[in-house]
């Protein structure tokens, strides 16, 4: 069963950018629901070798809306700069406890789309969902972290691979 993610902001003018959250631990975080991130290799369909440069093409997260979404919409007008993003990964271990697994972080990232939603009220299977926001960051850098083992990837789009 998913768990939700938390996500850590840091604007360069507006500071710490908080959410609602109050599970205890993560207060003031932002609580994601789900997240959506692609990195493509373009291949040629008849050799399979690559054919241009990976594209990493944005993160999107979803989550309710809550006291940081004045904020996000603020920082995608306004262009700003995050100076920190990191998207935190928990999971229930076999005793029972909540683990931090895997992180996300994103360098010189900015907001580049938001969209906001209610899901339709009628459809019963809706019925647990409140009104939602999807909110997609486009980044210089990135780092992949395997927390247990300490294992770290990263890329950046301006550096050639």
């Amino acid at each position: 069963m998913p768990m939700p993610c938390y996500l850590s902001l840091e604007g360069e003018q507006q500071g710490k950018i908080s959410g609602s959250c109050s599970v205890q631990g993560h207060e003031g975080k932002i609580l994601v629901q789900a997240v959506d991130h692609l990195v493509e290799m373009p291949r040629n369909p008849q050799t399979g070798f690559p054919s241009g440069k990976r594209q990493h093409l944005g993160l999107t997260i979803t989550k309710e809306i809550d006291e940081s979404s004045p904020k996000l919409q603020q920082a995608l007008c306004a262009g700003e700069t995050m100076k920190n993003v990191e998207l935190e990964f928990y999971r229930i271990t076999p005793k029972g406890t909540e683990e931090k697994y895997y992180t996300i972080k994103l360098q010189e990232a900015v907001l580049v789309r938001t969209r906001t939603w209610v899901p339709n009220c009628l459809e019963t299977e809706n019925r647990p969902l409140t009104h939602m926001e999807d909110v997609g960051f486009s980044y210089e850098k990135i780092v992949w972290t395997w927390v247990p083992k300490g294992i770290e990837a990263e890329d950046s789009w301006t550096t050639p691979k």
